[in-house]
């Protein structure tokens, strides 16, 4: 029997937010939390999080992952920066619910229709 979910890796610079949000999204049954290569991979990013950035730059760069970017607090420059990065998706840690975390995993493999950036900023 083959496993049908969409596989998603979680980076992050914290490993105690990094599980927390592990957690989260082993509660989506479409989706499987893997090390390394997933479709999908989520950058948790803190306020002021150099690493957390510098790791975002490093997989627009090198690979073909599609990136949602989950972070704290984002100001509108930075979102533009993040658009140019190929990010797929903007969450926010304060309104992460299940249904986004689906959606945006599904959104980023293109399972359905991708909500325009500019509606992260509202």
């Amino acid at each position: 029997m083959s496993d049908k979910r969409i596989t998603v890796t979680v980076h992050a610079t914290d490993e105690l937010n990094r599980a927390r949000f592990v957690r989260r999204l082993r509660e989506l049954p479409e989706v499987r939390v893997v090390r390394e290569d997933g479709a999908v991979s989520f950058v948790l990013m803190g306020t002021d999080d150099a690493p957390a950035a510098a790791e975002l730059r490093r997989l627009a760069r090198d690979s073909d992952e599609r990136v949602v970017l989950v972070a704290e607090e984002l100001g509108e420059t930075e979102l533009m920066a993040v658009t140019e990065y190929g990010v797929r998706s903007v969450l926010y840690l304060s309104r992460l619910t299940a249904w986004r975390l689906a959606r945006a995993v599904h959104s980023a493999v293109g399972c359905c229709a991708r909500v325009p950036m500019v509606t992260a900023l509202v």
